[in-house]
């Protein structure tokens, strides 16, 4: 295009040299403007001498010129603002995404921008410029909306036959990444590889957009295709590894990402896939190892330093999941996953009052995070504080009420956590009426099964007990855990002891002791001794009263918790960045 320029430059000159003399002063005010534009252009070699040419051109339009001078002049404004957007532009691709939000390259993209719509209000405006447009647009902070409408308008234009294939081949394919309907997304694919067959960037985003609507075949067709066509190309590599990845072929996976490490060995993104599985593989060590890999290619990878903290806390060492944690709140300070993760680290060294503070904080700052209130939830009840644990499960009770499927499974969490939290300060009555909206949105529960039981069989409550109804739930959640929980197995018999068959509660009871005795002696001699032994000494006391004829009674207080009720699940928290649900970005980024 530069090379183009010129040549019309050279030509407007010479044409000017023998053209006849200028019709009045009004009219050509800007001529003088115009020629001293002309002749920078000739000699443009940097972005300053381009801005130079484009204020002179703006001044000649501006101070005035006849009627063929200005439209030169328009059309030469428009394709120095093409051009100028077109080496801004590339500038900003050139850069990783997580760089984009840096002010100095938000500055950058918004001179594109502006350029390149200042061009699109001119009739002349070539298809070129809703591409450039389009494709600043798609980026991460862009209005992905605009951009589909300025491909769907170029590619209505009269003139989009005369782009280069190439970039109608692009074009096509960014289309197809903002399409809603798959369909057309796929037609979009399928002209861009038809356009440009050789360039394999196209079958390789596709075959991520396979890969995310779950067609997994395909995509793997077209990678393999990929990689036959250029055995060399580490991006095939890449995705061959994620889609393995969704496959559940973990191992091949590992072995096409080592590939991928070896024809780019400075490339972060491996490292953190190969991590990332290591994390999945229960593999801490070397899950730690990989990202510390990507954070040696790449200082200061946020993604990198969460993925490296969690598995840091999941490994036990603390101090430097925090030191991790810490070094990306330094960076992104409201980055909520990072301070869920400071508020699991401080936790789990029992600065439970720090904690708690964390994920307060937290909770309050992102109130539809429902799993962070969840979180604070457990903490407190950890902290044996069960009247704030109960205000915060209330609050995901409210907020749940009447709400779809993912919102019954948070309301069944909350429902079932308040409740043994109501267990833990004696209020039986307002425990059973919550673990029977509990069992009304889950019936197979076994941890809500087991411990409605234990208070219907236990509770010292005339009208709270139910051994029947005890019997019946205890036998659902014994199902459920195929008769291999101790604790449950206590439960039954409790609820046979309270309808007086202390034949069956005996049994039953009998059955507890034995099978925890025999886990217990597969279990490590010094895993959990203290509490083993507290559980042993309950179970034998339950069997002890049920020898007696003597049905067991229970009211817990926070400061006495019992051993048989199963505590709530912890929620589980937003999932940390995960580049295999992502889509692919190219294996140096």
């Amino acid at each position: 295009m530069i090379e183009q320029i010129r040549r019309l430059a050279l030509a407007a000159l010479l044409a000017l040299a023998f053209a006849p003399a200028a019709a009045s002063a009004e009219e050509n005010d800007g001529q003088e403007d115009l020629d001293k534009a002309l002749q920078a252009k000739v000699t443009v070699e940097d972005l300053r001498d381009l801005n130079e040419v484009i204020q002179l051109l703006e001044s000649a339009i501006q101070k005035g010129l006849d009627v063929e001078s200005s439209d030169f002049a328009e059309t030469m404004l428009v394709e120095s603002l093409m051009e100028r957007a077109a080496q801004l532009t590339a500038v900003v691709q050139s850069v990783p995404a997580q760089k984009l939000a840096e002010p100095q390259l938000q500055q950058v993209r918004g001179l594109a921008v502006t350029d390149l719509r200042r061009v699109l209000e001119y009739d002349m405006a070539p298809p070129q410029a809703k591409l450039l447009l389009a494709q600043l647009q798609a980026l991460p902070g862009g209005d992905s909306q605009e951009s589909l409408k300025l491909l769907d308008d170029m590619f209505d234009d009269a003139g989009v036959d005369s782009l280069p294939e190439k970039m109608r081949a692009e074009a096509y394919t960014l289309r197809a990444t903002l399409q809603a309907d798959a369909e057309k997304a796929l037609a979009d694919y399928q002209a861009a590889i038809e356009l440009e067959p050789d360039e394999v960037n196209h079958r390789l985003a596709r075959a991520e957009f396979y890969r995310q609507q779950k067609k997994l075949d395909e995509a793997a067709a077209d990678i393999d295709a990929v990689i036959a066509q250029q055995p060399e190309n580490a991006g095939g590599y890449l995705i061959k590894a994620q889609i393995l990845r969704d496959q559940g072929k973990v191992d091949d996976a590992l072995a096409a990402l080592d590939r991928a490490s070896q024809l780019a060995p400075n490339a972060p993104s491996p490292y953190q896939q190969r991590g990332e599985l290591y994390r999945l593989k229960d593999e801490l060590p070397k899950a730690i190892d990989e990202f510390s890999r990507v954070l040696q290619v790449q200082p200061g990878n946020l993604v990198a330093l969460v993925h490296r903290g969690e598995a840091y806390l999941a490994n036990k060492q603390y101090n430097e999941a925090l030191a991790d944690i810490e070094a990306v709140l330094k960076e992104a300070p409201d980055l909520a996953v990072a301070h869920g993760l400071r508020a699991q680290a401080l936790a789990s060294q029992n600065r439970l009052p720090e904690a708690i503070e964390e994920m307060q904080q937290l909770a309050d700052s992102v109130p539809d995070q429902l799993e962070y209130r969840m979180q604070l939830a457990l903490y407190h009840l950890y902290n044996k504080q069960p009247r704030e644990a109960i205000a915060a499960y209330t609050k995901v009770i409210e907020a749940t009420a009447g709400g779809g499927d993912d919102a019954k499974s948070q309301r069944f969490l909350a429902l079932r956590g308040r409740a043994d939290a109501h267990l833990n300060i004696g209020d039986h009555r307002a425990a059973v009426a919550d673990f029977e909206e509990a069992i009304k949105l889950d019936p197979l529960d076994s941890g809500a099964l087991n411990n409605f039981a234990w208070v219907l069989a236990t509770s010292p409550d005339d009208d709270v007990r139910d051994g029947k109804r005890a019997i019946e739930l205890a036998t659902k959640a014994c199902e459920a855990v195929d008769y291999q929980q101790p604790h449950i197995l206590s439960t039954l018999a409790a609820g046979y002891a309270e309808t007086g068959d202390f034949d069956k509660a005996r049994e039953w009871s009998q059955k507890a002791v034995d099978l925890f005795a025999a886990q217990q002696a597969q279990q490590e001699p010094e895993d959990g001794k203290a509490q083993a032994e507290d559980i042993a000494q309950e179970l034998a006391a339950e069997l002890e009263s049920y020898k007696a004829n003597k049905p067991w009674r229970e009211r817990q207080t926070v400061d006495q918790p019992s051993t048989t009720p199963e505590p709530a699940p912890p929620a589980e928290q937003p999932a940390t960045p995960s580049t295999a649900d992502a889509p692919a970005n190219p294996v140096g980024s």
